[in-house]
């Protein structure tokens, strides 16, 4: 679907009941064969179908998100945090070879996000004609506006600056050729908008409530703090560039105050009251992800539909072979890098690279006294998986000689290094899978509190140094994953830092803490590193047994990705270029 088309077709959203949010129906909403019964007008003086075109906006909440988003994986596998299969044919793959062009770009997010968009205006178009009461108009036109700026959010982060069309719906023959508007124009318009649905959105709901699942205030809220952590960020926030004089990627001059807006606007949603961290298990980063009900932490959360077709891409794309993971690397398509695996500090808080750490150096023991999260987010040689009738057992990811025995002790064979069905650099992601073998719902967890802490201590540092409250929030999520705190009760933070040395140690927690959930491969490149973590090596562990049962180990390169300047940004898809001229294309396409 191009821009050009989406301004035009016919809709169906509103033919989709209420309850389509709760099964999140995937049917095409823009088809024109089942509208040529139903006419506009009708969908809108139903209830029912007016909420339904609701429902249907959140469908797609999680389409950046998507973990299979390419081929089953998602923008992680695009950058140094995990790397797919080395096929020339996956997207993820030609991102990180440097082989993203015009004319081979990914149209999907382009055409699926302004579809929502023009639902979004249609609905805005047509709400006053709702028979409900002002109220729920009120709170149904929130819900919407918050949509539209979600999306236009998702191609601002791609793309850069975007075509703006405020509330207009084109109609069936009219040509659409819109201008992209300048990044400073679309950040005010979201800021805007966010702010305008927030306002008519609860700050919460109570448990068992039928709207539970909805978003809130805080859910507006959270966003639009994201959102001005990025416009502050360097990428955006250090001035103009000579390839771009009309300022469509960059703010016309920097300015430190947009730190501060940043920082407040996640201080507002702190101060909302309503988010903690979760802490309801021993392991509350491994059942986070896994839970049913709407927690403490969730912010911006999609429940996708409770069936097992639907649930299980995480496993397929992720488990080892022994766990589930579909035969052979048709299933298992991305792997941890040894990159991130070492980020993971040791259980006092100490990087492996301090002396006073205790990290023993690469070998036996290399995984024991880690930081907790290294073992919810990775299965690495000797982790602990469930194996169905076996029980608990090891996963083996070694090469070598493998013995004989049952599944439990053979599972090298189907798991390890250098074999046809396993591992790539050694290590399987275990964030958000299931920890036994089958399946286990679980929503998208597309934003959660976690992530609002180190998005202030982010801002607030830039603009205000290392203050205590930077500290405490740090604190707080070290805390929680279960570093110990160390006689200073800093958990393991150096103190007295300065700025820069407190900007290190927020980016290396954003890293541990949102592994695997659609930051790094942002982060890095608003933050302007790309160009040191992206055009470089990635690597992984090759383990290798002998005949005695003991083991020698060795890091091994696994592929050098290409980084240029360009790719800071996504080409906008040719196609569309074609059908709207006006739509510029971004410097270095």
């Amino acid at each position: 679907m191009t821009l050009h088309k989406i301004y035009w077709r016919p809709l169906l959203a509103g033919l989709v009941t209420a309850t389509c949010f709760i099964t999140a129906c995937k049917k095409d909403f823009l088809d024109q064969k089942t509208l040529s019964a139903i006419d506009e007008a009708a969908v809108f003086q139903d209830s029912t179908r007016s909420l339904g075109m609701i429902n249907n906006l959140y469908s797609n909440l999680g389409i950046s998100f998507n973990p299979r988003r390419f081929n089953n994986t998602g923008l992680d596998a695009a950058c140094d945090e995990s790397e797919p299969l080395s096929d020339p044919t996956f997207y993820t793959y030609k991102i990180s070879s440097g082989g993203i062009n015009p004319n081979n770009a990914d149209k999907g997010l382009w055409s699926t996000t302004f579809g929502m968009v023009r639902a979004a205006n249609i609905f805005l178009k047509n709400k006053d004609s709702i028979p409900v009461s002002n109220a729920t108009r009120d709170y149904w036109t929130g819900q919407v506006r918050f949509f539209r700026a979600w999306y236009l959010f998702t191609l601002l982060k791609h793309y850069g600056g975007i075509p703006l069309i405020g509330d207009q719906v084109f109609g069936d023959k009219e040509k659409i050729d819109v201008p992209r508007s300048s990044f400073e124009t679309c950040i005010k318009y979201l800021t805007d908008e966010l702010d305008a649905a927030a306002a008519t959105l609860p700050a919460s709901y109570r448990s068992g409530d039928a709207n539970q699942l909805r978003i809130t205030k805080g859910s507006a809220l959270a966003v639009k703090a994201r959102m001005l952590l990025y416009a502050a960020s360097p990428l955006f926030n250090s001035g103009p560039r000579a390839d771009d004089p009309e300022h469509l990627l960059t703010f016309p001059g920097a300015d430190p105050e947009r730190w501060k807006q940043a920082s407040d606007a996640a201080k507002a949603v702190i101060n909302l009251g309503v988010y903690s961290l979760y802490t309801a298990s021993s392991t509350p980063l491994y059942t986070l992800f896994l839970q049913n009900t709407p927690q403490p932490e969730h912010v911006l959360v999609y429940w996708q539909p409770a069936v097992t077709s639907n649930n299980f891409y995480i496993e397929n794309s992720a488990n080892p072979t022994s766990r589930g993971g579909m035969n052979g690397w048709q299933g298992v398509k991305y792997f941890p890098t040894q990159e991130l695996v070492d980020e993971f500090e040791m259980i006092n808080g100490l990087r492996i690279t301090d002396p006073a750490s205790g990290y023993p150096g690469v070998g036996n023991n290399m995984y024991k006294n880690r930081d907790p999260r290294l073992t919810y987010t990775v299965n690495y040689n000797g982790s602990i998986r469930n194996l169905g009738s076996f029980g608990d057992q090891p996963v083996n990811t070694y090469t070598g000689v493998i013995p004989t025995g049952n599944a439990a002790a053979t599972s090298a064979s189907l798991d390890g290094i250098y074999t046809p069905t396993g591992t790539l650099t050694g290590y399987f992601r275990y964030k958000m899978c299931n920890g036994a073998v089958g399946e286990l719902y679980r929503p998208w967890v597309v934003m959660r509190y976690a992530e609002v802490l180190l998005n202030a201590a982010e801002a607030t540092n830039e603009y205000y140094g290392a203050t205590t409250e930077v500290y405490d929030w740090l604190k707080m999520i070290r805390s929680r994953a279960g570093i110990t705190a160390g006689t200073n009760g800093l958990y393991g933070l150096k103190a007295g830092m300065s700025k820069e040395e407190m900007r290190e140690a927020i980016w290396h927690e954003r890293r541990v803490e949102l592994a695997f959930e659609e930051h790094r491969f942002w982060d890095v490149r608003r933050w302007k590193i790309a160009p040191q973590t992206e055009n470089a090596e990635t690597h992984g562990m090759e383990i290798t047994r002998a005949a005695n049962g003991s083991f020698s180990y060795r890091v091994i390169v696994i592929r050098k990705h290409k980084f240029t300047d360009a790719m800071y940004f996504w080409p906008i898809p040719q196609s569309e270029i074609t059908k709207s001229p006006s739509l510029q294309q971004n410097p270095g396409y």
